[in-house]
């Protein structure tokens, strides 16, 4: 059985343009993917409803009922909704997207409309095996729910996923961890520094393989015990998108992403890594990708060993990797650049 594991699937703003016009910026891709048993995504924007929205949630992404017949061009047929904007359009969006995944025969977990719905995993069947799908958020990427939110969103709790795991465990033979954790590294290139033990010890519970998502770019991964943890694969579609009257910009980091093919039999799985460059309207693949981040995969094992080092990146991440990524913006001039830096640096001081 193979599966292809894509990253975060938010088909905004300028997706919904494209779907009106007649534009698939995934022709090339449809190749890859068909061919596949499964392909599961996180679909991390919901269309929009007709009885507001979470005014919670800071920003929210908005796409179309009609918009989301891409997933199906995709051969996307399993998404995790387990995130932190499955409640940006309040339970009409939720309701509108989850019929729309029921009528083209696309499967969801992670959050529903009753804790049964929320919790229940994805169990495939292969020849003569079973692998199970379990779907989790963290607090850290701040999904906003009100009290009274009528969506049941499965939240990460260690001592719970551990005891799910095992439960799991005597009815299927690989279990998969779909994640979207690690709020604080968002935008980063590196994981958080306590994600590695945490995962280390998901696998010694029982998890076979951990796909992580939210950071929007792919992070280093790993082999620990014989299994692979992914800790982000990154964006697979997310477009610039306006909100409040600000036009927020996807930087180049934010661009590249990881398809995950995985082949599983009874006893064991392999893994191939394909890397793309979105340019929008297509996608360009990457094929020295692959020896670039063999270089953040070296480094990122030199940072676990000191958490002096994780601190100067962090450091980084926090407060330099926002001016690079403005600085590298190419839609506005020098000129417009130093003004706004400017500006910033005023509002700073006052």
């Amino acid at each position: 059985m193979k599966i292809s594991f894509l990253g975060d699937i938010s088909l905004n703003d300028d997706y919904v343009e494209y779907y009106k016009n007649g534009v698939n910026p995934f022709l090339n891709l449809q190749t890859i993917l068909k061919s596949d048993d499964y392909v599961v995504g996180n679909l991390e924007c919901l269309t929009k409803g007709e009885k507001g929205e979470n005014l919670l949630k800071k920003p929210r992404l908005t796409t179309t009922v009609e918009t989301l017949n891409y997933l199906k061009l995709l051969n996307v047929n399993i998404v995790s909704l387990a995130h932190n904007h499955v409640y940006d359009h309040l339970e009409d969006g939720f309701v509108k997207t989850t019929e729309f995944l029921h009528s083209n025969s696309i499967r969801y977990l992670g959050a529903g409309l009753t804790m049964k719905e929320a919790k229940k995993p994805i169990i495939l069947s292969g020849d003569e095996f079973k692998i199970g799908f379990l779907n989790f958020v963290t607090n850290d990427t701040h999904p906003n729910l009100p009290e009274n939110a009528p969506i049941i969103l499965n939240y990460f709790a260690e001592d719970s996923v551990t005891k799910e795991i095992k439960e799991l465990k005597d009815s299927v033979d690989h279990i998969v961890l779909l994640l979207h954790w690690g709020g604080r590294v968002e935008g980063g290139m590196f994981p958080d520094f306590d994600q590695p033990q945490l995962a280390r010890r998901l696998i010694d519970a029982g998890a076979d393989l951990i796909i992580g998502h939210h950071s929007h770019t792919f992070h280093p991964y790993e082999l620990y015990k014989g299994k692979y943890i992914f800790y982000s694969l990154g964006n697979f579609c997310f477009s610039d998108f306006i909100f409040d009257g600000r036009k927020h910009h996807m930087p180049p980091s934010r661009m590249v992403t990881g398809i995950v093919s995985i082949t599983f039999s009874k006893n064991n799985y392999s893994v191939e890594t394909n890397f793309f460059l979105n340019q929008k309207t297509q996608y360009l693949f990457l094929p020295d990708y692959n020896k670039k981040l063999k270089i953040r995969n070296n480094l990122f094992r030199n940072v676990l060993k000191f958490h002096s080092f994780w601190r100067i990146y962090y450091v980084y991440k926090k407060y330099f990797m926002p001016v690079k990524n403005f600085i590298s913006r190419n839609d506005l001039d020098l000129f417009e650049k130093l003004k706004r830096i400017s500006k910033a640096f005023k509002r700073r001081l006052t």
